[in-house]
């Protein structure tokens, strides 16, 4: 069962999913947070805004992602498919690791099926925190939480 916590319950190091979309700024507005179990792995979940199979760039959430030729690809039915099969406007799930000096790197993708609404995930840990702001670095993104923010733990 979930249970509603507030935003100064959030800790540097914590492991979040953050659902809502992202701002024309580059950052991210927050709908939900929800507290996860710590791990390593970090991940984006969102429409493709742009897809450059020659230089094998992803752009989602505002932002590029260089899809280099180890990276994994597959579509719904977990399928290997290339680089080049993907489409603008597909749902993609990028899997992958972060660090502040190398941003997010990607080591899996797979499609998603569509859900129908333009709600977009961002997966990591919490770098930063500003109270006054009521913000979140994760994954390079500045998230921003509003009064109208779930934060939620299960």
């Amino acid at each position: 069962m979930a249970a509603t916590i507030g935003f100064s319950n959030l800790k540097i190091g914590q492991r979040v999913k953050v659902k809502g979309k992202p701002a024309n700024d580059g950052g991210f507005e927050a709908m939900e947070v929800e507290i996860k179990p710590p791990d390593d792995a970090a991940a984006l979940e969102g429409k493709i805004q742009n897809l450059d199979a020659q230089k094998s760039v992803l752009r989602l959430m505002n932002r590029d992602f260089v899809v280099s030729g180890g990276v994994e690809i597959k579509n719904a039915q977990r399928q290997s498919i290339s680089l080049a099969t993907l489409r603008v406007g597909d749902i993609v799930k990028l899997k992958g690791t972060y660090s502040a000096a190398n941003g997010f790197m990607p080591v899996k993708v797979k499609m998603q099926e569509p859900k129908g609404f333009g709600i977009e995930e961002l997966q990591g840990n919490i770098d930063k925190i500003d109270a006054d702001r009521k913000t979140l670095d994760i994954l390079g993104f500045s998230v921003m939480a509003t009064d109208k923010t779930e934060i939620v733990r299960f």
